[in-house]
């Protein structure tokens, strides 16, 4: 993934930069960073799970302190368990995708306010998003977020899980067209797939349009409950020494074939 803007990114979101540990209920964006939220989709039964990861949008911005971290979160067991075990207990073809969003802030302040979301791999980012249009989908996550803070036991639990399957609970009424409330890339994908992760924020001098950032880290659902957060591995300085190494020799190799 094309990660060069990190370093732009990373002195825009360095006041967001601390890890955020959720309470009891989920935070919504409008309150203050949201949580970072999972949700996993039954379109056929029309009935959705969501989970509490435990982090919140300032922490797994670009540049933040979680971002840059693996993570794996085991479904099937513990505090969601009961909700992992709803939604794979009806045989459908399941869709999921990860989000958090902040609209706390400025459109003139750059990095206060975005959100964070998976994608499908393949897919050209748009890079056309205006705030105008996050007006709306912000809303209804917050309304997806609040509506299942009564369900399931977010309220009672520092990392919960529910599921809903009426109104503004059912995460099929956020995902619309399999996108963040109908706007950006594809952001869903099947269980199994690993989809990647982009953070969108406003961005000063833009004439309103939300700029990107693209993680060098994806997400991972699999059939046994197991979610894993992946960051692609930096090689160590001496990788980097021996690829110098091994590069300098083939050189003088292909000198010596040109000179004989």
């Amino acid at each position: 993934m094309n990660f060069k803007m990190k370093a732009l990114v990373a002195a825009a979101v360095a006041a967001m930069s601390v890890s955020g540990v959720a309470s009891a209920a989920m935070t919504d964006g409008k309150t203050n960073s949201s949580s970072l939220v999972l949700t996993i989709i039954d379109a056929t039964n029309n009935v959705s799970a969501t989970f509490d990861l435990g982090f919140d949008y300032a922490g797994f911005s670009v540049g933040g302190a979680s971002s840059a971290s693996s993570f794996s979160w085991n479904l099937a067991t513990g505090d969601y368990a009961d909700a992992w075990s709803a939604i794979t207990g009806a045989g459908s073809t399941l869709s999921w995708a990860v989000a958090a969003t902040d609209y706390v802030g400025s459109i003139n302040e750059a990095g206060s306010m975005g959100f964070i979301t998976t994608f499908r791999a393949g897919q050209t980012l748009p890079d056309s998003l205006r705030m105008a249009q996050f007006g709306a989908p912000q809303a209804q996550f917050d309304r997806y977020v609040n509506a299942n803070n009564a369900l399931g036991n977010h309220g009672s639990v520092e990392n919960g899980a529910s599921t809903g399957n009426t109104g503004n609970a059912y995460g099929g009424q956020f995902y619309v067209g399999n996108k963040f409330y109908g706007i950006g890339p594809l952001v869903t994908g099947a269980i199994g797939d690993e989809l990647g992760v982009v953070q969108y924020y406003s961005a000063v001098g833009s004439l309103g349009k939300l700029t990107f950032a693209e993680y060098d880290a994806s997400f991972k659902l699999d059939a046994n409950g197991v979610l894993t957060y992946a960051v692609a591995a930096v090689p160590e300085p001496e990788t980097y020494a021996l690829l110098l190494a091994g590069l300098g020799l083939v050189g003088a190799a292909a000198r010596r074939r040109k000179a004989a």
